[in-house]
């Protein structure tokens, strides 16, 4: 597996491939970076070690998992957030745990954008085609 792309490219990366139609590109740039996964309190207490609660937001009947690429672009979107956690996005997508989930990343930003359960599981083969520096 490459190194991941610095956070702070990773909004770039995503943004220029989209503009250019470029889908691996946007598709390496996902994959290969670390998401910011929104926590909530679970109602029967704490989840196992090494556990993370997925939240699930739902939109036009489409339910989504709702990752963003950076602390910083969470606080600005979702402001009343308050807790998260750090995870390779590939690795959340090879244990991707429904054909019913989306994954919306960075939603409620001009660049946000969501992907469909079988491109969510297909991200851990873009780790390998990562461009190297």
């Amino acid at each position: 597996m490459t190194a991941p792309y610095p956070r702070e490219q990773t909004e770039a990366a995503i943004a220029a491939g989209m503009a250019a139609e470029d889908t691996e590109s946007v598709m390496r740039a996902i994959a290969t970076t670390e998401v910011v996964v929104p926590q909530a309190a679970s109602a029967d207490g704490d989840l196992p070690d090494g556990s993370i609660s997925l939240p699930v937001i739902e939109q036009d009947g489409t339910s989504y998992v709702p990752v963003f690429t950076s602390e910083a672009t969470m606080a600005a979107a979702a402001p009343d957030i308050e807790d998260a956690v750090s995870v390779n996005a590939a690795e959340l997508a090879a244990n991707w745990p429904s054909d019913d989930l989306w994954l919306a990343v960075n939603p409620g930003t001009e660049d946000g954008l969501t992907l469909p359960p079988d491109a969510v599981r297909s991200l851990p083969g873009y780790t390998d085609a990562a461009p190297t520096a």
